[in-house]
């Protein structure tokens, strides 16, 4: 199960942001147009704030609850998950430079080296050692979301709705293409009426042919507002590769 939980922090940590414009667009657009030029202005902001909330469910039947808060520029980030499968809960602090992962959390604790607090991952290279599919662990952070609902169509308006205390419009539509192995239900976004930002996505994932495995709900906010992210030294980290963690490729 640990090693279960540890992947878990993959798929929410290659980080990435939103954008903005006004509202008067969407008198003008279709909701599939709309929806794909929030999604665009959304991804073009400097920096963004994300909280996220879900539930995965891994082999064995098992369903994590999640939930996260951070903020992130264009290729950087930091945020805390808390987690909570069955009975064992915990937290999962996480730092995003690049394609560089640092993370911190006791599940872990005891198998770094004495005086390391964080553990330091190369997401490409960790993926590709562990046979994972980057593309589909990806699809799961707000970067990659904001890149799929480019891709919706067939969106239909469902309502006018508040989120975070924002004046949304509230739209509903599916992937027009699936990615091959997977599949996805509706996608569902709201977008702020006055600034035309995503506020928020709801989404579920899963193998193709099955019942959906993952549903994500993530609210974004504070677009283009300065972000502070504290990248661990040197002398705290411990490289994962190097190490013997199940779950992280030793």
């Amino acid at each position: 199960m640990r090693a279960l939980l540890l992947l878990l922090i993959v798929p929410l940590a290659l980080v990435a942001c939103g954008g903005g414009k006004s509202s008067s667009s969407e008198l003008k657009l279709s909701p599939t147009a709309y929806v794909k030029q929030a999604a665009q202005k959304s991804s073009a902001a400097s920096s963004v704030h994300m909280k996220l909330k879900g539930s995965v469910t891994v082999p064995g039947g098992q369903s994590v609850v999640l939930s996260g808060d951070g903020g992130f520029t264009q290729h950087d980030g930091s945020f805390r998950l808390d987690f909570n499968a069955g009975g064992l809960s915990g937290s999962i602090d996480a730092v995003i430079q690049g394609t560089q992962l640092y993370v911190r959390s006791p599940l872990f604790a005891d198998g770094l080296p004495k005086g390391k607090t964080w553990l330091k991952l190369d997401l490409s290279k960790q993926a590709s050692a562990q046979g994972l599919d980057l593309t589909k662990l990806a699809a799961q952070d707000p970067a990659q979301t904001l890149a799929r609902l480019s891709q919706l169509g067939n969106v239909k308006e469902i309502g006018t709705e508040q989120v975070d205390g924002v004046e949304t419009t509230h739209y509903r539509g599916r992937l027009a293409r699936q990615t091959a192995g997977a599949t996805a239900g509706p996608f569902d976004v709201w977008v702020g009426k006055d600034d035309g930002y995503v506020r928020r996505v709801q989404f579920a994932t899963g193998a193709a042919g099955s019942t959906p495995s993952t549903h994500l709900t993530m609210d974004l906010s504070d677009f283009g507002k300065d972000v502070i992210i504290t990248v661990p030294s040197a002398a705290e980290t411990a490289d994962a590769k190097s190490l013997n963690i199940p779950g992280l490729g030793g």
